[in-house]
């Protein structure tokens, strides 16, 4: 299966980090690299108070760690 994470970069072959619901709007893959990465969940429940639902995030923001394995 393929995922996008929020800056909209595509991954594949990776699994679903269980969250427990811990995380309402998100959640979190792993690579086989170990690299985990946030996706947006599809039906993402908007955050109290606030009327629109999560956007993806610009690629141009992503952290300067953000390729490197989980450690």
């Amino acid at each position: 299966m393929e995922y996008v994470d929020i800056f909209g970069y595509k991954h594949s072959n990776c699994s679903i980090i269980s969250s427990d619901n811990e995380y309402r709007r998100v959640f979190i893959i792993e690579d086989s690299s170990h690299r985990h990465f946030v996706c947006l969940k599809p039906d993402a429940v908007p955050k109290r108070g606030m009327s629109n639902h999560w956007e993806l995030s610009k690629n141009d923001h992503i952290p300067d760690n953000y390729w490197d394995p989980f450690d």
